[in-house]
């Protein structure tokens, strides 16, 4: 039987995966949430401060054109308690192998922070 975090996980995952990105961030983050983002897929230099659903859509949309589909090949450091979710993966995209690492604070069962952490393998 799932956690409540490891299910929340799972949706996250399925929602990606369905290419479904508007549908995720409605249903799973704040309307004032904000992503902290290390990836370098923006006009500035990363860390990215992403703030709000609207500029959130646009960002994982660009993320996901740029990643291409993500192939996690393990999740490890699962941990999680009332208001927070954080884990490490390990996953392969069209851009490479990477490490990366996420840290949810939750308002209500939703993302109010989400930091991101991840460097390329090789």
């Amino acid at each position: 039987m799932a956690t409540p975090g490891r299910q929340f996980f799972d949706e996250h995952m399925a929602y990606i995966y369905a290419g479904n990105l508007d549908g995720m961030i409605d249903d799973q983050y704040r309307e004032d949430a904000v992503l902290i983002s290390p990836f370098d897929i923006l006009d500035t230099p990363p860390p990215h401060i992403v703030r709000g659903r609207e500029a959130l859509k646009a960002f994982f949309h660009k993320y996901i054109e740029w990643q291409g589909s993500i192939n996690v090949e393990s999740l490890y450091d699962f941990a999680e308690t009332e208001d927070a979710i954080s884990f490490q993966a390990i996953f392969t995209s069209r851009t490479g192998k990477w490490v990366v690492g996420d840290a949810w604070s939750l308002k209500d069962r939703m993302i109010a922070y989400h930091f991101s952490f991840a460097h390329k393998i090789g």
